[in-house]
């Protein structure tokens, strides 16, 4: 009886007339697009600038760190005991100073970058939108849940271009010093 009545309720004209036509899906390969995205490129270059500007900074503090230690180990015989500890930590001090410094500084920039993308993820996401309003699209998904695509439902070079073309770089803001 149950089976009888789903059957009927299935085959109801009021059922198949909530469904006109089947839905239309597009794929956008959205690893792909980020990838070879102009400002994804843009905002690597720029954080990588960031990266070895701040290492170069580091590496001539640490280079003085060494050159005082260095320094220290030489008047060591010189200094008493006490001298000798006090510096000694300070040097310590210093040093982890400038480890906690640099962790902050790749902190910051891993942050930077993170809001960076977060930037050029929002855009993709209204091209997405405006790609599924021109083409009537009931459903895009992302390539990474699709086994199999016929070239018609992908929309990843659309995308791509769309991108580059709104949004070939992004901004950053300064890190504090």
């Amino acid at each position: 009886m149950l089976l009888s009545a789903l059957f009927t309720a299935a085959s109801s004209p009021v059922a198949w007339a909530q469904i006109e036509r089947a839905p239309l899906i597009g794929i956008i390969d959205i690893q792909a697009v980020l990838r070879e995205s102009e400002a994804v490129h843009a905002l690597s270059r720029k954080i990588e600038a960031r990266r070895e500007a701040a290492q170069a900074g580091m590496q001539d503090r640490e280079e003085a760190l060494r050159a005082a230690d260095l320094d220290l180990a030489q008047r060591r015989s010189a200094l008493s005991v006490e001298q000798y500890a006090e510096e000694r930590g300070k040097l310590e001090d210093e040093g982890i100073a400038l480890q906690r410094e640099a962790q902050e500084q790749r902190r910051q920039l891993d942050q930077i970058f993170s809001r960076g993308m977060s930037q050029v993820q929002q855009v993709l996401v209204q091209i997405s939108q405006d790609i599924a309003r021109e083409n009537n699209l009931d459903l895009v998904l992302a390539k990474t849940t699709v086994i199999l695509v016929r070239s018609e439902f992908d929309f990843t070079e659309e995308a791509l271009q769309r991108l580059n073309a709104r949004l070939a770089d992004v901004t950053l803001p300064d890190v504090p010093n």
